[in-house]
């Protein structure tokens, strides 16, 4: 038993996992008091509001998804013969290709923000506000790639946590003096700056080292089938929040996202896993080195996390409920989805690992384009099966499921 205890620790995939789960569940859990906080000061209908703001700010950051698991791959390359100029190179041409594509993004989303404050009934200013997000999609990601290739998988943990008390700390401060909505996004859109700004200092390594040329020529152009997967993934899980928003009435769609947020802890908690299981099977793939291993450990570990969170959602949904929203009993009327969304997110946790592990062996490239495909499933099925929220939950459910066949079946190939 020891021995394998000891082997475990020598595990880089168990070891690093283990530090990005304790790391990134502290950033969840902060994440969740943010959310819970939130939830119990601004009630369903304005709560309803911030939900869907986060969703436009998750389908923002798919993005940052993909342009962290780029960098990552590409650092972990340049970290075996520690080519550190060639890593500050990336980073720098990185950094500069991202403002200018956060400037053009941010033109154009304020030129949709008219047409979305008609669709979603949000203020146009909170959109505004929202759209300020964008500059940190481009450049926090990259800074994180860097520390994730070199498997600083500490320092990453630890970024993640101090963004992640920043937002709450923020957010508490400027909704209980009286700022609601604008209040609260502001705490998120600070605490990207305070995330960005310590990553920095993560690695200032690489940044002290004399800058020297690398080759990477058509570097996002190859790897679109990433932007293509991660999107895919991100926008499954972000659309069920604004779907309701526009299907629903604010209050029911305050509800729905409330439990929806808390059926998305598998899924959140797989992250952890798939960030260290990229760099890991990319470069033992990159080195002609077998990586089915790291697959199976990493379907086991969600495994283990989604089976215990339905548990609970089956057995204690009121409960559960209760306890998130800090004793409220504005949510318990969603009580009879929690097990079914939780499921489905569960699914979405697995399809989330597969993916990663698959592009991380290039196995996934033209077969990631119809990944897509499950989004527009998506938008069709639930816009369809409106009529009361398990209807909805239960149409979410089998597109979920879809998609995870659909990922199985690529890796299986």
């Amino acid at each position: 038993m020891i021995e394998k205890i000891k082997n475990l620790n020598k595990d880089q995939l168990v070891r690093g996992s283990m530090t990005l789960f304790v790391m990134l569940g502290m950033f969840n859990l902060l994440n969740y008091l943010f959310q819970m906080s939130m939830a119990r000061m601004l009630g369903p209908a304005d709560y309803g509001i911030l939900a869907v703001l986060m969703s436009l700010i998750y389908i923002f950051s798919i993005p940052s998804e993909a342009i962290q698991t780029i960098i990552s791959r590409y650092v972990s390359r340049y970290e075996i013969n520690k080519e550190y100029g060639k890593i500050k190179d990336l980073l720098f041409r990185s950094l500069k290709r991202g403002l200018l594509f956060s400037t053009v993004a941010f033109g154009v989303f304020i030129l949709l923000s008219s047409f979305l404050e008609s669709l979603l009934d949000i203020e146009l200013w909170l959109l505004g506000m929202t759209g300020v997000f964008l500059f940190f999609t481009f450049s926090v990601p990259i800074v994180r790639g860097v520390l994730q290739g070199r498997k600083k998988f500490f320092s990453l943990g630890m970024n993640t946590v101090a963004e992640g008390f920043a937002k709450l700390i923020i957010a508490l401060i400027l909704v209980f003096s009286g700022m609601r909505v604008y209040g609260a996004l502001g705490g998120v859109i600070l605490a990207s700056a305070v995330g960005f700004a310590l990553a920095c200092v993560h690695i200032r390594k690489v940044i002290s080292k004399k800058r020297e040329a690398g080759s990477f020529e058509g570097i996002y152009r190859y790897n679109l089938p990433v932007l293509v997967g991660v999107s895919a993934v991100v926008l499954i899980y972000s659309f069920d929040v604004i779907m309701a928003r526009v299907l629903f009435s604010p209050e029911i769609a305050g509800v729905y996202a409330f439990v929806s947020l808390i059926a998305k802890v598998p899924l959140f908690l797989s992250f952890s896993i798939s960030k260290t299981l990229f760099p890991l099977s990319s470069e033992k793939f990159e080195q002609g080195k077998k990586t089915a291993q790291f697959l199976r450990k990493a379907v086991k570990f969600v495994l283990i996390i989604s089976v215990f969170m339905l548990l609970l959602c089956l057995a204690f949904p009121e409960q559960l409920i209760r306890i998130v929203s800090l004793g409220s009993s504005e949510y318990l009327g969603a009580a009879n989805i929690l097990f079914i969304v939780s499921l489905a997110f569960s699914f979405t946790a697995f399809t989330n690992v597969l993916l990663i592990y698959g592009l991380s062996i290039n196995k996934i490239r033209k077969l990631a384009l119809p990944l897509l495909l499950f989004v527009v499933l998506e938008i069709t099925a639930l816009s369809i099966f409106r009529g009361s929220l398990i209807e909805f939950s239960i149409a979410l459910l089998v597109v979920n499921f879809a998609m995870f066949l659909y990922c199985l079946l690529i890796v299986r190939r």
